[in-house]
């Protein structure tokens, strides 16, 4: 029996928000930091100075559907596994656009696990490479 006070939760990263944090951010530095108060999340961006600010707001943009796939790949991975719901449970801590990929960082919100989710733009479009625990 799952705990109802722990689920896996769905579109939690609101494009508007993530594009405006981006926009407001202070992008001088190497690592970028966005976040809300209101929705309380903090996320790293590494390697955008090697890309385009058009390909990182293209991926923004998709941020919360992209989320979603990474959320229904931690339930899907709850529901054939054998431990708690607390064990796939992970947010968003940081992404990091490489020359032809875009990693994103998820660490356990309860248990000290980490999850890599990789993301790769083809014929115009982003796509799932891999999502893992490590």
């Amino acid at each position: 029996m799952v705990n109802p006070k722990y689920k896996i939760k769905m579109n939690r990263y609101p494009e508007n928000i993530i594009l405006e944090a981006w926009e407001k951010a202070d992008k001088t530095q190497k690592i970028v930091l966005i976040d809300s108060c209101e929705l309380d999340f903090s996320i790293e961006i590494e390697g955008y100075e090697n890309t385009s600010d058009d390909v990182v707001v293209s991926f923004l943009m998709l941020i919360r559907e992209i989320d979603n796939i990474v959320q229904e790949f931690c339930k899907t991975s709850f529901q054939q596994g054998k431990f708690d719901i607390r064990n796939y449970m992970v947010s968003l801590e940081w992404i990091d656009f490489e020359t032809d990929k875009v990693v994103m960082g998820y660490w356990g919100e309860f248990v000290n696990i980490e999850l890599r989710a990789i993301f790769s733009m083809k014929n115009g479009v982003w796509e799932k490479s891999d999502i893992y625990y490590q």
